[in-house]
């Protein structure tokens, strides 16, 4: 008798076996990003430091995800296990998980910290420059 491949691992966006036996894609959320937006220059500092604090926000909950990751199943009996490894495969378990959706979400904070910190230097450079030719 051959031995059968093993099926891939479990990821966060793995199709899933209904009861009735048809399997279905996972839903996955749309990337998140692109857009554009203005900032008043004058409350510059202020996004900045509300943009930080939406990041360590979700810093934190890249945390919790992680312990979730590494839930243990409170009973041996087949249900709890399954749960456990399940919960932990939606919280860290690749593509479509929790995990990778923060990841991008701090990302995209990052890069808007840089955008704005980057234009706000710009901007206080330029002022100073006018103001040393005005004197």
């Amino acid at each position: 008798m051959t031995e059968q491949p093993l099926p891939p691992p479990l990821q966060a966006d793995s199709p899933v076996t209904l009861p009735d036996g048809r399997t279905v894609p996972r839903y996955r959320p749309p990337e998140v990003g692109g857009g554009s937006f203005t900032v008043d220059l004058a409350r510059a500092p202020e996004a900045i430091r509300e943009l930080e604090t939406a990041r360590d926000e979700l810093l934190d909950i890249k945390r919790e995800a992680e312990r979730l990751g590494r839930v243990e199943a409170p009973t041996r009996d087949l249900v709890s296990i399954d749960a456990a490894q399940l919960l932990g495969t939606v919280a860290v378990g690749g593509p479509g998980s929790l995990l990778v959706a923060l990841d991008q979400g701090i990302q995209q904070i990052e890069l808007m910290l840089e955008s704005l910190r980057s234009s706000l230097e710009q901007y206080r450079d330029s002022d100073d420059h006018v103001r040393a030719d005005l004197s």
